[in-house]
């Protein structure tokens, strides 16, 4: 078995995903299942790595984007997702700069 994945989750997250409801509410959690069980990165559906970034990472949900950035630890990994956005709002450049902060500050902590 390779590595497991833990999840955590923002407040900025999870205050987005408790506004949703019916498919779109079934659709994320369904995806937070599919990154929990996943042993590497390559096995999170319509997961993709943000151009220059070095461990932001955003999944396709329908409409929603959730972005995460991922820490590599000794025993496996964590997920920590950050937003919860709809695409008008996903890529807008205060989203962008903020995602950006906390992928730098991790790579400064390594």
């Amino acid at each position: 078995m390779g590595w497991c994945m833990k999840v955590e989750y923002s407040q900025s997250f999870v205050k987005a995903a408790n506004k949703l409801s019916g498919k779109a509410l079934k659709s994320v959690k369904e995806m937070l299942e599919n990154v929990k069980k996943a042993e590497k990165i390559e096995d999170i559906a319509n997961c993709k790595k943000l151009i220059n970034y070095d461990r932001t990472y955003r999944i396709r949900i329908g409409s929603l984007r959730a972005f995460f950035v991922l820490y590599i630890i000794t025993d496996g990994s964590i997920v920590k997702f950050e937003y919860l956005k709809f695409r008008g709002e996903a890529y807008k450049k205060e989203t962008m700069e903020e995602l950006r902060k906390k992928d730098t500050y991790q790579k400064q902590q390594d």
